[in-house]
């Protein structure tokens, strides 16, 4: 398969001239994926976009050889509703995904969505996950069911439990106890009187780390397969690394093409890493040495492909799943120029304050990061001001690896080759953004942004300000060619009113006429929490 793939690329360097576009020539060619996402990275945490950030030098300098769109945008402003649109290529309404699985719910992305890994399997890729899950811990949810072959990670948010180094989450994550005469479980459950018997705070699931291999896990087992709980913070990075390496290593000896994603557990709260890192960072912060060690992650992972001599057979892109907590203070990532100015005016002159990014429409709670690399085949040094979006990422991938795109479904991603590969400014004409509760409620139009609700974040500012939730008919709308701060609304020619209020209704005609489902988010009770060992405190892993 190398031999192949690299004849293939050859080929491609010779006819990158020709009048066959390069997207096309590369069409069914099955490279290798390496897709890299962020948790709650702000699209400023990257110097290559916005140069007061000195802490991503790797990723600075990947920019600098590789494909970057400033105007790319996560599915949604929030951790599992981003993951489930960019893996579906399907926004919120579509696969009942609007919300955060909780460590104790039942439910998760809906079986009959299909995703990215089980249709690359279809086509002979071999398939991991290293990294954050956050769409159902429990069978059939879990990613082993779901087409990975392999699963080092964490199923949720690390500020969804205890661990035994807590971080310096605002407010602090509780430290996992270790009292053992502090149990809760007996049997799986919990017993009675136990709750009034604690203080708050005390009954909670220390974090877990699964380790599921194919085919020593089998899908019975995969579930109970944790090796780690609580998760050791300051050397997860170099677990995921290590991990890394042996799946691309075996990947590369079995001649199959591979589909690595890595959903790391950075940049979201609580912080900790390896104890190199310590005042790495330009300012020293625990942000900035938290972003260093993310930074560092990428290069190893790069380096790997490097030395095993792939790296023209390989389409590396790196993004993020939303944007930065800000309500966490100087633990959370830069807005950079999208501040949604408007949103923190009194009102009625603004939306009367609170947070902008995280949990919102505005810019920095969708806006993200993107920079995709595939030597001599992606133009080095390339800024396309085309927009993209992670669901995008679906049709993409089913061009390249020759998979078909399920025939009883309707997609909200476009395929992104010719922008990839043959320099084309032509991304997506409109981009709809789910507000908190999974309706669309603002519109991308070119450089128009329409907003038929606006409100900040659920959780308010740094501070603790909330702002308010105001309906706007006809919208709201920033051109954010001038305003990328969203700080003055402009009047617009009726036809841009009438074409957003087309394009709007036409994807929700589309939605309530095609196929759609419904996500279960029914709570478990503590016993519907992943455990090591249940008669232990906080499921502590007795190994």
């Amino acid at each position: 398969m190398g031999v192949v793939l690299y004849i293939l690329f050859i080929c491609c360097i010779q006819y990158i001239s020709s009048d066959i576009p390069l997207s096309e020539q590369l069409a069914g060619s099955r490279p290798n994926i390496v897709l890299i996402m962020a948790d709650d990275m702000g699209w400023g945490d990257i110097g290559a976009n916005y140069n007061q950030t000195r802490d991503t030098p790797f990723l600075d300098q990947l920019a600098s050889i590789s494909l970057r769109l400033p105007d790319y945008h996560s599915g949604a402003s929030i951790c599992s509703v981003s993951r489930a649109a960019l893996l579906t290529g399907r926004l919120a309404p579509r696969t009942g995904v609007w919300t955060n699985f909780a460590s104790t719910a039942l439910g998760g992305l809906p079986t009959n969505e299909t995703i990215i890994p089980e249709l690359l399997k279809t086509v002979g890729y071999t398939t991991a996950i290293h990294g954050k899950w956050h769409l159902g811990h429990r069978p059939p949810f879990h990613p082993a069911y779901r087409g990975f072959d392999q699963y080092i990670g964490v199923p949720f948010s690390l500020d969804m439990g205890c661990t035994d180094n807590p971080g310096a989450n605002l407010p602090p994550v509780d430290p996992c106890p270790k009292d053992p005469a502090l149990r809760f479980f007996e049997n799986n459950h919990e017993q009675p009187g136990d709750i009034e018997k604690v203080v708050e705070g005390v009954l909670t699931v220390g974090i877990p780390l699964y380790q599921c291999l194919k085919p020593q896990c089998t899908d019975d087992n995969c579930n109970n397969n944790i090796i780690e709980q609580p998760v050791n913070l300051s050397t997860l990075t170099q677990s995921y690394i290590d991990n890394d390496r042996r799946f691309i290593q075996n990947s590369v000896a079995a001649k199959q093409p591979f589909f690595l994603y890595l959903p790391l557990s950075h940049m979201h709260v609580p912080h900790d890493y390896a104890a190199q890192f310590k005042n790495s960072s330009a300012k020293p912060s625990i942000y900035g040495d938290t972003l260093r060690e993310l930074d560092y992650h990428v290069n190893q992972t790069y380096q790997l492909l490097n030395e095993l001599n792939i790296l023209n057979q390989t389409l590396f892109i790196f993004t993020s799943d939303n944007g930065p907590w800000s309500s966490k203070c100087e633990l959370a990532g830069s807005q950079g120029p999208f501040l949604g100015t408007w949103q923190t005016l009194p009102s009625p002159a603004g939306g009367g304050g609170g947070g902008t990014a995280k949990f919102t429409t505005w810019e920095a709670g969708h806006r993200v990061p993107f920079i995709a690399h595939w030597p001599g085949v992606i133009k080095p040094g390339t800024v396309s001001n085309a927009i993209g979006s992670n669901l995008d990422l679906m049709p993409t991938f089913a061009k390249l690896a020759g998979f078909s795109l399920p025939a009883n479904r309707s997609f909200d991603g476009i395929d992104l080759s010719p922008v990839l590969f043959d320099g084309s400014n032509q991304g997506h004409e409109f981009l709809f953004h789910p507000d908190e509760l999974g309706h669309l409620t603002a519109v991308r139009y070119n450089q128009y942004k329409a907003f038929y609700s606006t409100y900040s974040a659920i959780d308010g500012a740094c501070g603790g300000k909330i702002g308010l939730i105001l309906d706007h008919k006809p919208p709201l709308i920033f051109d954010l060619s001038q305003d990328q701060a969203e700080s003055t609304p402009v009047q617009v020619p009726q036809a841009v009113y009438d074409a957003i209020d087309q394009a709007l209704q036409a994807k929700l005609n589309d939605i309530s006429s095609t196929p759609h489902t419904k996500s279960d988010y029914g709570i478990g009770g503590l016993d519907a929490r992943a455990c090591c060992d249940a008669g232990h405190i906080v499921c502590r892993c007795k190994n």
